[in-house]
């Protein structure tokens, strides 16, 4: 009997103390959604890492992104956020730079929910699309599913938690570059590792008569705004500042996309327009267009700039 007893008050004390957790996330939502709502009441963006520290940004790309022929503390990721965490008081920034030289949209929008659930970014800025015109489209498959529910995208108690995770998570990133993925093949097999994720971001030359797909680059950039938004991440995608001609191809396409899909646009192309009227450019840019370190600077001050227009900074 007086097991049974103490049974039923120890079935009730675990009852009551589930009841108090239950309870204490409910007022701990309710109170961050009223913090919420003052903030947002004066006009401003709500900042993601107001109760958590860095906010993170993911800068996803090619080899306009990765920082070529350069040491990768002079590409713009890492300036960015040199420049970010000199000027902005709060929140503090933390930018990794994903991306990898010769990958194409395809790739991108394969691995791209995968990315976001590892990496968990507060914002994503890409840069791709023109390694599309001379790069094999890589299998997508189901790539587009997947996201997060409306109470993980509305929770702010869920990504506090998120916040505070992400404070202890000790995973590395890791790119490994190999130049020759197998023989007879003109690509490279890069992977990009962060703790037992990997993800396949090489490429593979296309074949004489499959050179070009502006379609193809479309769909993939409206796909990728697509997921942003599933995983409620803000994206902004970037043109590229260089003046060749697969640039020029590529570059109407994402302000297109990004006007057709409401996707902010940082355009590169008219700001180095006015700094390089002729298309050398030796003080910012290298004779292939990829940007040099001062190029770079500019590319970091122009993102800094438009996101605190913007209220997100």
């Amino acid at each position: 009997m007086r097991r049974a007893v103490r049974g039923s008050q120890l079935a009730g004390r675990v009852a009551l103390l589930a009841g108090g957790l239950v309870l204490g996330l409910i007022l701990l939502e309710a109170a961050l959604q009223v913090g919420a709502f003052v903030v947002r009441a004066t006009g401003r963006e709500l900042p993601v890492a107001w109760v958590s520290g860095r906010f993170r940004v993911l800068c996803i790309g090619d080899s306009n992104t990765y920082g070529l022929w350069l040491d990768r503390s002079d590409a713009y990721p890492h300036q960015l956020e040199s420049q970010w965490n000199e000027e902005v008081e709060q929140p503090k920034a933390e930018v990794i730079n994903l991306g990898i030289p010769g990958t194409n949209s395809s790739r991108v929008v394969r691995d791209f929910p995968r990315i976001l659930e590892a990496f968990d970014p507060d914002l994503a800025i890409v840069m791709v699309g023109v390694n599309d015109f001379w790069t094999q489209p890589s299998e997508i498959g189901d790539a587009q599913s997947g996201g997060r529910n409306v109470i993980q995208r509305r929770s702010l108690a869920y990504k506090l938690y998120y916040l505070i995770a992400r404070s202890f998570d000790a995973r590395e990133l890791e790119i490994v570059m190999d130049p020759s993925p197998k023989e007879g093949i003109h690509g490279a097999d890069h992977v990009v590792r962060y703790g037992d994720e990997e993800f396949d971001m090489g490429f593979v030359q296309a074949k004489e008569g499959l050179w070009g797909d502006a379609q193809g680059l479309e769909r993939n950039l409206t796909t990728l705004s697509e997921q942003g938004e599933a995983f409620g991440v803000p994206l902004y995608f970037m043109t590229y500042p260089g003046r060749w001609s697969l640039y020029r191809s590529t570059n109407p396409i994402i302000v297109k996309v990004g006007e057709a899909t409401g996707t902010p646009v940082i355009d590169l192309t008219r700001v180095f327009r006015t700094l390089c009227p002729e298309r050398n450019c030796p003080r910012y840019l290298f004779p292939d267009q990829h940007p040099n370190a001062n190029g770079y600077r500019i590319v970091a001050e122009t993102v800094v700039a438009r996101l605190a227009e913007s209220g997100r900074i």
